[in-house]
């Protein structure tokens, strides 16, 4: 079983001033490279456990590429909170203080970003589907400013739809929640939960949610009939919402799958799942090569290699569920 410290959340819009000393890597240039400035804009609040991975996680990596906060790097940080018009106000912030590059997390705050300007390079995590979101053109010569890191795409609904019925063998629906406002990323989403549901022989749907009161109906709705069960998908909402959808759940006595692994140690039952550190630190690697000169639609979009298996064990226990020994085996972390 692996576990992880608690780190402590950070302020808000940090313009970060922390301290180390500047050290260009040895590439054969001896002299400091110049101050540089980078936007970064996350979708979830700052009190979600997930942002002080992040951000510790990006400043920790570029400084080891030669990037000192707040000596040769000015960082620009803003939350978004799950909202989109707030994302879009932010991404409009960030473009006007003139970043060399930002970072963004997510479809939404990539997609306010996109809004935002045609010239800034903006490296993204995160997000499903940037073809056919029309963020970029293509996966290999992404072309335009925006490049970065795909975790999912739509036929991990299979994995998640899969775990699910692990988890709980007598399930025989399924409710998917998700933003419906990405239209691509809802059809896609769909489509699949139709296809795999009935090749496990599941009515899977997606519930398209905007706040706690659609995901609340959402969730009372799936618990009104016997044989349910819960998929969180990626989203900035379900991101932002997962302390009440993991208490709803719970209260429901709902089976649910999780994108996220923090979600899985808020309380929530399992998670198929990239690790978001390792994320960050690839996304770090490209604003790397930017500051350094790269061409940012030159720089292909790359999907994640690893995924990980949560189980809390604990909230097992508390909906009745035994967990298989070969589903113990393969899980890369249990927590009790």
């Amino acid at each position: 079983m692996s576990r992880r410290p608690n780190i402590r959340v950070r302020r808000r819009d940090i313009l970060a001033s922390l301290g180390g000393a500047a050290v260009w890597p040895a590439t054969g240039c001896d002299r400091t490279p110049p101050r540089r400035r980078l936007g970064v804009l996350l979708v979830y609040g700052e009190t979600h456990p997930d942002v002080p991975v992040i951000v510790d996680t990006l400043k920790d990596s570029l400084g080891k590429l030669g990037w000192i906060w707040g000596q040769n790097l000015t960082v620009d940080l803003r939350h978004g909170d799950g909202d989109s018009e707030k994302m879009r106000r932010q991404a409009d912030e960030l473009v006007a203080t003139s970043p060399d590059v930002v970072f963004a997390q997510g479809v939404v705050g990539t997609t306010a970003l996109q809004q935002a300007t045609t010239t800034i390079p903006v490296v993204f995590i995160q997000v499903q589907d940037p073809v056919g979101g029309g963020l970029v053109t293509s996966l290999a010569r992404p072309g335009g400013n925006l490049t970065g890191f795909t975790n999912f795409d739509y036929t991990f609904v299979g994995k998640w739809l899969q775990l699910l019925k692990e988890l709980s063998p007598g399930i025989t629906r399924a409710c998917a929640l998700i933003n419906p406002d990405y239209r691509a990323r809802f059809a896609g989403y769909a489509a699949e939960l139709a296809r795999i549901g009935r090749e496990l022989n599941i009515r899977a749907e997606a519930s398209g949610v905007h706040d706690v009161a659609e995901i609340e109906r959402a969730i009372s709705t799936l618990a009104d009939e016997p044989h349910g069960g819960l998929i969180v998908l990626p989203d900035a909402v379900t991101g932002v919402y997962s302390r009440q959808i993991i208490d709803l759940a719970a209260r429901h006595r709902l089976p649910a799958v999780y994108a996220y692994a923090a979600q899985v140690r808020l309380g929530g039952l399992a998670a198929y799942t990239t690790d978001v550190a390792r994320d960050v630190q690839q996304a770090a690697g490209y604003i790397d090569r930017i500051l350094r000169g790269a061409a940012v639609g030159d720089l292909p979009v790359q999907a994640c290699e690893r995924f990980l298996t949560l189980i809390n064990l604990k909230t097992a226990a508390e909906l009745g569920l035994t967990i298989s020994p070969s589903l113990l085996a393969k899980a890369d972390e249990l927590i009790e």
